[in-house]
């Protein structure tokens, strides 16, 4: 019997949420069952990940797909991915992040694919966009919905939101959680770095430095608890941590000269090793705007860390609120504040959270229950492959 033939489209290779979940549907699917090819923009992690594991996974590196619309480069992505799907004779094409779920699934419809999935890693339209731009997102959903076979939404919130705007015929919409395999024991890798000792509070996040996490918003938290001098009686002063990089790093690292908070905030940029490091957060923050089902939160949960989130997206499906973390409105600055504060003035409070946290995430997203349900929807179109 033939392997199933499944080319996974995404955008960007640059690590985040939707290409580790590519790498482990990549590295966790059986060999001898699935046979899967990559196309995404070069440069990034997922590439060298994806040629590093021990199955040979062919890999299109795009210079094209890009995040923003351009109407010359998207032709051009969409003629070569319709060539690659053509010469590439697939069974299935499973498209993630927006830009690729549109062009993937156009260029797979084309090519006459009989089985065309896309993933909503949360969806491409929020309060922040301008109408014109939001429409159009809409139009171009719908669109590529029509042409769809499933489409999964990570998250409950992303489901309910995909219907309400009919971005697909109601009974195309699946939900899949997404996943993670537990974080390797490497305890004290940024302690050890920085100096940190065991009675220091670190309060750290994983995220792209970009609007949609809104940076500038923890480093407003961070500057309004590092202001109370008196409010650390009995214990040290917590650090800050901010791992990932992007297009507001610059305006992060001003923000931190101009409040001279430089020297208890650390912007680490992109780390290939966050899991790891993340071991020696006592508090996860992610005060992001909008989310699909972020990884990160999940990958600290894993780790036995409480987290502190604003309530948008899927985060709330996550994170049970006063169980395992705490949860705030949106740009709730005084909020966020006092969150922060009570975890760090309760080291108990944070081991149980974070204890309930782990226990959550096993039970809830491993990476062996992602991996299985992705399997599952792709044999019911396939039949004669279940095995």
């Amino acid at each position: 019997m033939k392997p199933v033939r499944i080319l996974y489209i995404i955008t960007l290779s640059e690590i985040g949420g939707a290409q580790k979940v590519v790498y482990h549907l990549a590295a966790g699917l059986e060999p001898g069952l699935f046979d899967i090819t990559v196309a995404c923009a070069p440069g990034g992690e997922l590439v060298g990940w994806l040629r590093g594991l021990p199955e040979t996974i062919e890999v299109f590196e795009l210079p094209e797909l890009k995040r923003d619309i351009s109407p010359l480069d998207d032709f051009k992505a969409l003629w070569k991915l319709y060539s690659i799907i053509r010469k590439g004779n697939f069974d299935i094409v499973h498209c993630h992040s927006s830009k690729a779920g549109i062009l993937g699934r156009l260029a797979a419809r084309l090519a006459g694919v009989p089985a065309i999935y896309f993933t909503a890693h949360g969806w491409g339209l929020h309060a922040y966009q301008n109408w014109v731009a939001r429409l159009f997102f809409i139009w171009a959903e719908r669109l590529a919905g029509t042409v769809s076979t499933k489409v999964i939404c990570v998250s409950e919130a992303d489901l309910i939101k995909g219907k309400a705007l009919k971005l697909a015929p109601t009974e195309k919409f699946t939900l899949i959680h997404n996943g993670l395999p537990e974080p390797d024991q490497n305890d004290g890798l940024l302690r050890g770095e920085f100096g940190f000792s065991k009675e220091d509070v670190v309060i750290g996040t994983v995220a792209r430095l970009a609007p949609q996490k809104d940076p500038i918003f923890l480093l407003q938290v961070a500057e309004r608890i590092l202001s109370r001098q008196n409010s650390y009686a009995g214990q040290r002063q917590p650090f800050f941590v901010m791992i990932g990089d992007g297009p507001l790093r610059s305006s992060c690292k001003a923000y931190l000269t101009a409040k001279r908070i430089d020297k208890s905030v650390f912007l680490l940029g992109s780390r290939e090793e966050a899991a790891c490091l993340m071991r020696d957060f006592d508090v996860f923050v992610l005060f992001s705007r909008w989310e699909g089902l972020p990884l990160t939160i999940i990958e600290a949960m894993l780790g036995g860390c409480p987290v502190a989130a604003t309530k948008v997206g899927g985060v709330g499906e996550l994170v049970e609120d006063g169980k395992t973390g705490l949860l705030i409105d949106e740009s709730d600055l005084a909020a966020a504040e006092a969150a922060l504060m009570d975890l760090i003035a309760n080291p108990s409070k944070r081991r149980a959270m974070g204890k309930a946290g782990r226990e959550r995430a096993l039970q809830l997203f491993s990476i062996d229950s992602m991996i299985q349900k992705y399997r599952d929807l792709y044999l019911e179109r396939l039949p004669g492959c279940r095995q």
